[in-house]
């Protein structure tokens, strides 16, 4: 159960990790030429504020480390 905890912020990391390559990384590019938005096949408008999934990726994932552990440490 103590390793609850460690899986959903491993999870949330991953996830946030997946959302800042879809919406940052993979049209890093076009976003650094346009200097503000960059709009995507599919029309979506994408703007240099999709770094900050990056922060939440390195966040959860730092969280998770120390969760961890604090979990094998207590055995």
């Amino acid at each position: 159960m103590k390793y609850v905890s460690v899986l959903i912020l491993a999870l949330l990391s991953v996830v946030f990790g997946w959302l800042f390559y879809e919406r940052y990384w993979k049209f890093r590019d076009c976003i650094s030429q346009a200097l503000s938005s960059c709009l995507t096949p599919d029309g979506d408008n994408l703007t240099q504020g999709g770094s900050l999934w990056a922060g939440l990726a390195g966040l959860f994932l730092l969280l998770a480390v120390i969760s961890a552990w604090r979990a094998f440490r207590s055995r």
